[in-house]
């Protein structure tokens, strides 16, 4: 039990500035009136962009010392990042899991590209070459489906 008491005061110290933070958004007015939330792209956009940022930094020093199919299912990975992060922002929640879905699907084929390019096995190549099929499929019925919402 001593050594948890170290590690829960680090927490709570650590997540302190952001309650403080928490208190003066435009959620929590100071003389206790109603705001309206900012537009979620709006809001969440820096927060966005510092993530990016630092992945960028260092993510780019990683990618180096890898092996080039590592380096190719590391980039497919990180390409599905934004556009689902977007598509999480959406107001109605159907969207949102459609839109962050395609980001998810096409990192899905992005990955199974570069099996196909740089495996050598049969078998993982036959389900690289299944999950190209079945996930792109996919994605053409979800964007079909958005296409038809949005009229």
């Amino acid at each position: 039990m001593t050594r948890l008491g170290p590690i829960v005061l680090a927490l709570g110290l650590a997540m302190m500035p952001s309650l403080t933070l928490a208190q003066d958004d435009a959620h929590h007015p100071e003389d206790g009136t109603e705001h309206s939330a900012p537009a979620p792209i709006q809001q969440c956009q820096p927060m966005m962009q510092m993530m990016g940022g630092m992945m960028g930094q260092h993510m780019a020093q990683c990618m180096e010392a890898l092996p080039e199919a590592s380096r190719a299912y590391m980039g497919a990975m990180m390409g599905m990042h934004e556009p689902m992060m977007e598509a999480m922002q959406e107001q109605d929640p159907d969207v949102a899991f459609v839109k962050g879905m395609i980001g998810h699907h096409q990192a899905a084929v992005d990955m199974a590209r570069a099996a196909l390019e740089f495996g050598a096995d049969a078998q993982s190549r036959e389900w690289a070459q299944e999950i190209i099929e079945v996930q792109e499929a996919e994605i053409n019925a979800m964007r079909e489906w958005l296409s038809q919402r949005e009229e």
